[in-house]
């Protein structure tokens, strides 16, 4: 039976994939780095401080740092140019008016998560808010989701999570709870579908009309 739900946020409720892409860019190319929106993307949905690590050399931390400063700054740049998906408040409610526990697990900062919640006016149907800094490990590790449901006060077996990567799918499958897709991330069904989801939706629009099959 399920009793939480946890949602990432980029690229599951805002659409920021392409907000993401170009702020990495541009802080890359600041410095002379130029790397392809596709090669970005694979990397979205995990920790900016790991995805780091792929793209400059452990041997430049100063430049992992000033890269990262800059992908940040251009980030929050574009903080008016976000996007929250439809009926997503909508369905937080009806979820919470059905008692089930909901909460954020995002590879965002704190500082970004706290202004997601804002964005999306669900702060009262929230019990939970997992962001980069609380965890040591990046999706598709799942210990983001497991501190979720642990604040949740639910057994991961009680919990669906909710993603648009292949990085929140397979952490949601290893930390043993129901793994369900969209697809406003940008990837395809297969993706999601081999990387363990049980359930893939267009987007949470087409989640909110087909709620009532998985409560």
């Amino acid at each position: 039976m399920i009793r939480a739900f946890i949602f990432d946020v980029d690229g599951t409720l805002v659409d920021t994939r392409d907000i993401h892409t170009n702020a990495w860019k541009k802080a890359l190319a600041e410095f002379g780095i130029e790397l392809s929106a596709e090669a970005i993307q694979e990397q979205l949905g995990r920790r900016a401080v790991d995805i780091i690590q792929d793209f400059i050399p452990q041997d430049r931390p100063e430049l992992r740092a000033d890269v990262l400063e800059a992908k940040w700054r251009a980030f929050r740049d574009a903080y008016t140019d976000i996007e929250v998906f439809p009926k997503t408040k909508e369905l937080f409610a009806y979820l919470h008016d059905k008692g089930i526990e909901l909460a954020l697990a995002t590879s965002a900062k704190r500082q970004d998560a706290e202004f997601y919640v804002e964005l999306l006016s669900v702060g009262p149907y929230l019990k939970a808010v997992v962001a980069a800094e609380d965890t040591e490990y990046s999706k598709p590790h799942p210990e983001i989701f497991l501190k979720a449901a642990a604040l949740l006060g639910v057994a991961p077996e009680e919990a669906a999570v909710v993603g648009d990567s292949a990085h929140d799918i397979e952490a949601a499958v290893k930390a043993g709870m129901t793994p369900i897709g969209v697809l406003t991330g940008g990837n395809a069904v297969s993706i999601l579908r081999s990387a363990g989801a049980e359930r893939v939706y267009n987007d949470i629009e087409n989640l909110y009309e087909h709620i009532k099959e998985i409560l």
